[in-house]
């Protein structure tokens, strides 16, 4: 009788995300939007057919999901299951050797770096700020890397018009890749997400990752949370 080893699917995981370009997908994706394989094939710059042999390893390793409207068909990662995987992995790479190199390469790091989705919920330094003003007023308690929800944190979200499953997993804390800190995940992080894009408190910049506070969001963190979330947000040279 065979024995399950989770090593050996650890393994494979592992040998499917060694392959630079694999990786790069994995990661292109972490934006929680759906891309064509040739968008990707520009975005990565490789050709349609190694993009084509590369999607079909990440499909069938069960990393990413296809979606089929029409003649068309999209991509995008299975879940929030594998973008915490992808997460985990770039926080646990550690800083980049190399540089980028080009002023458009530099601008685009640096606006990644300061705020951006992490598939569905916010990071960067914006998901940390906002993780420390949220425990700074009681509506998070943190403790050993874990997060949870207070009946204040509850009602808040409530308020902003986030209805959150009454089970405990509300809320969790996800490893931030450039910050090496605590953001927001989980349904609250997602909801909380999706809301201020809904209330153009937040909007979806260049890369199609990174995410810029608009002048009324300013001002909706300043009354929610005491954040200048702007100063926080701004690319750093």
């Amino acid at each position: 009788m065979d024995v399950w080893d989770p090593g050996d699917d650890i393994s494979a995981l592992a040998s499917i995300l060694a392959d630079p370009t694999r990786a790069k997908v994995c990661v292109t994706l972490m934006d929680g939007c759906a891309w064509t394989p040739g968008e990707l094939a520009h975005q990565i710059d490789v050709s349609p057919q190694a993009m084509s042999s590369c999607l079909a390893h990440l499909e069938d390793a069960g990393a990413i999901t296809r979606i089929r409207q029409g003649r068309h068909h999209y991509v995008r990662l299975s879940g929030e299951h594998m973008a915490r995987i992808v997460e985990s992995l770039g926080a646990a790479a550690g800083p980049r050797r190399a540089h980028p190199v080009g002023y458009r390469q530099v601008r685009a790091d640096r606006r990644l770096q300061a705020a951006r989705t992490c598939y569905t919920h916010i990071a960067g330094r914006l998901g940390v700020a906002l993780a420390d003003a949220m425990n700074a007023q009681g509506l998070i308690e943190t403790s050993d890397d874990a997060m949870r929800l207070t009946l204040a944190g509850t009602a808040w979200f409530a308020d902003q018009g986030i209805m959150l499953p009454t089970a405990q997993a509300r809320i969790r804390a996800c490893l931030d890749w450039t910050e090496r800190r605590m953001h927001i995940a989980g349904p609250a992080g997602i909801g909380l997400c999706r809301r201020l894009l809904e209330l153009d408190v937040i909007r979806r910049s260049t890369p199609r990752r990174a995410l810029t506070v608009t002048p009324s969001g300013q001002h909706w963190f300043e009354d929610h949370l005491g954040l200048d979330a702007q100063a926080i947000a701004e690319p750093r040279p």
